[in-house]
């Protein structure tokens, strides 16, 4: 039998078989074992599930997976990515009079263990620890904030070479850093590789470790303000601690509250994203696969894609799938705007709905602000959320939605306005703060003007997303430069617009109305639709009013709003007009624009057929 087949044995974790002496040493003179006994063993590990080959890499018993260590199992073992916090919860189960071990420790606690080391196993790694031949009864994941645990990792030097120890069973690609130099460079590009090293590990170790684990938790949410985690902990407390434990939940709060570990984000998403993107997105996954939110700013496209977990020449691997690895270098395209936007954050937010709200759904520059405020004096509640259509309203609750419809390009080149104009507005407003003979009250009032200004058509606005567009597209000529990019994958740009457009909230002029807002709406939902159209809002409005006996006075209503010159499109400079719309786009971009919003064209003039002629007139 060769070295190569015993080598294999030892890394599936053949250890488990405690009654034949086996060593996983590079010296092939080393663990004498007949062939017919290695043959045996690998027989038998081939014979189990697949799913199985995860909890050969464990410390955790499964006896379906026939996964048992020496002895009787017993305890837990609570895991994730070192600088978790794994010292305090140690010292929390240790106040509660559990004999609990930190990986630090000399030896095993009798009642559990707190260890980052002992997450993720593999035959032939030196533990830099207490060895675990006997395994535990259960394992919990515990995560810390990843903008503050993976600079904490990238930045402290006072524990064992760590990086070797996690290299040797995951699988962290190429690096230009050593164990040695990563304790001494002070460069920017070693900053830089040490932060993708303990990105690296933050997803590696707790995508592996939540593979078993019973549950998982935070520890910032280790406190009194959050009754579910110390829940657990109560409950671990309950089923592991020998008789000398005391699981008291007043002694629980109390030493819960000496969490030592709330300090500010020693990183930022962005730089994260730059130093390595797929990762970056990997992180942001697993935050919100366990339960917490990234901001709006900084969520990247490919988020909404998920990520796939593996052992691969015998090391855990994790990476996005092909199509989100490629989403950037892509041709723009509805279905992957659509997901990548992470529609699913309408439905989050949704407050409770009656079925007797009359809701709008917010196709942007439509006059979707308009229709909200209106709509809120007989409904109750202002929404105006760009990434809710129509189904999700009305399966959530609504008893009534309203579309507004208006030509693709006309949405466009709106859009485009507004942007310029919003852009020229911060300018003004920029320089007025800046100039020393504005008064504080005038400086006041001109930042709630251009605060208004902007929530009064967006409803959510993606400022990372709107910062990044700035840095590379000027507003002089956004509108050709911007749709040239999404358009042409070749153009130096392109990369850069689609992972600004693909950004939720981002944009959303761009949102198609047959694909996106009208998306999944059943026959029993269309009955409970109506459509209007923006160049005749007023009109519209009134006849839906009547048929659902709403009672709005969209007279009084518009008499009070700004944007009036949007809802009768008495402007020089109407979106509406082809001879403006060329003045912010080429014709080869209308026609781009045209080809894909083919079916919102369609849809449009189903409904709104008489624009058209209004339009021309206006021209």
């Amino acid at each position: 039998m060769t070295w190569r087949l015993f080598s294999l044995l030892c890394i599936l974790g053949a250890e488990r078989y405690a009654e034949t002496e086996i060593t996983c040493d590079d010296d092939t003179d080393s663990g004498a074992v007949s062939d017919a006994s290695l043959l045996q063993m690998n027989l038998k590990l081939n014979s189990l599930p697949p799913a199985c080959r995860i909890w050969q890499h464990t410390y955790i018993l499964n006896a379906s997976c026939e996964h048992f260590g020496l002895g009787q199992a017993a305890g837990f073992l609570v895991s994730g990515a070192s600088r978790s916090g794994t010292r305090f919860l140690t010292q929390l189960f240790q106040g509660l009079g559990m004999n609990v071990s930190h990986h630090s420790d000399a030896a095993r606690g009798a009642d559990g263990a707190v260890s980052w080391i002992h997450g993720l196993h593999r035959s032939g790694c030196t533990v830099p620890s207490w060895q675990s031949p006997r395994f535990f009864s259960k394992a919990f994941l515990m995560l810390r904030d990843p903008l503050k645990q993976i600079p904490s990792r990238a930045e402290s030097t006072d524990d064992f070479d760590w990086l070797e120890f996690a290299r040797c069973a995951a699988d962290f690609g190429p690096t230009t850093a050593t164990a040695d130099t990563a304790d001494t460079a002070d460069t920017a590009d070693m900053a830089d590789d040490r932060l993708r090293l303990a990105l690296k590990h933050y997803v590696l170790q707790n995508s592996f470790v939540e593979k078993y684990a019973e549950k998982s938790f935070w520890v910032e949410d280790v406190n009194a303000h959050h009754p579910a985690t110390l829940d657990i902990i109560h409950a671990i407390c309950e089923e592991f601690g020998s008789s000398h434990a005391h699981c008291n939940d007043v002694k629980l709060r109390k030493l819960s509250g000496a969490l030592p570990i709330h300090s500010e984000p020693g990183v930022k998403w962005p730089q994260l994203a730059s130093i390595d993107r797929p990762f970056a997105a990997m992180a942001q996954i697993l935050t919100r696969r366990h339960g917490k939110d990234v901001a709006v700013d900084d969520q990247l496209p490919e988020m909404a894609w998920g990520f796939d977990c593996d052992f691969h020449n015998d090391l855990w691997s994790c990476a996005l799938p092909p199509e989100a690895g490629s989403l950037l270098d892509r041709s723009f395209s509805l279905q992957d705007m659509i997901r990548s936007k992470d529609t699913a954050l309408c439905a989050e937010q949704l407050p409770p709905l009656n079925g007797s709200m009359v809701l709008s759904v917010s196709v942007a520059r439509t006059g979707s602000e308009t229709l909200s405020q209106m709509l809120a004096e007989s409904s109750g509640l202002h929404l105006h959320d760009h990434q809710c259509n129509a189904h999700t309203l009305l399966e959530h609750g609504a008893g009534h939605v309203i579309v507004s419809l208006r030509h693709p390009v006309s949405r466009i080149v709106s859009g485009m306005q507004w942007h310029t104009r919003l852009h020229n507005l911060s300018l003004s407003i920029e320089a007025a703060l800046n100039s020393s003979n504005m008064s504080k009250i005038s400086k006041s009032q001109a930042k709630a003007a251009a605060g208004d200004d902007e929530q009064s058509d967006n409803g959510q606005l993606s400022h990372g997303a709107y910062s990044l567009q700035k840095e590379v597209f000027s507003f002089d000529d956004f509108n050709h430069s911007y749709v040239d990019a999404l358009r042409n994958t070749s153009d130096p740009n392109h990369r850069i617009a689609l992972d600004v457009q693909y950004r939720p909230y981002s944009n959303s002029i761009f949102m198609p109305v047959v694909d996106f807002y009208m998306k999944g709406v059943t026959n029993e939902e269309l009955s409970r639709v109506s459509f209007v159209c923006t160049c005749t809002l007023k009109e519209d409005m009134d006849r839906v009013s009547n048929e659902l006996n709403l009672n709005l006075d969209t007279e009084a209503f518009l008499q009070h709003q700004r944007c009036s010159e949007i809802l009768t499109h008495e402007s020089v400079s109407s979106s509406d007009d082809p001879e403006v719309q060329l003045q912010w786009l080429s014709q080869r971009n209308i026609d781009w624009i045209r080809e894909i919003y083919a079916a919102d064209e369609a849809f449009y003039l189903q409904h709104c057929s008489h624009c058209e002629s209004i339009a021309n007139q206006a021209a």
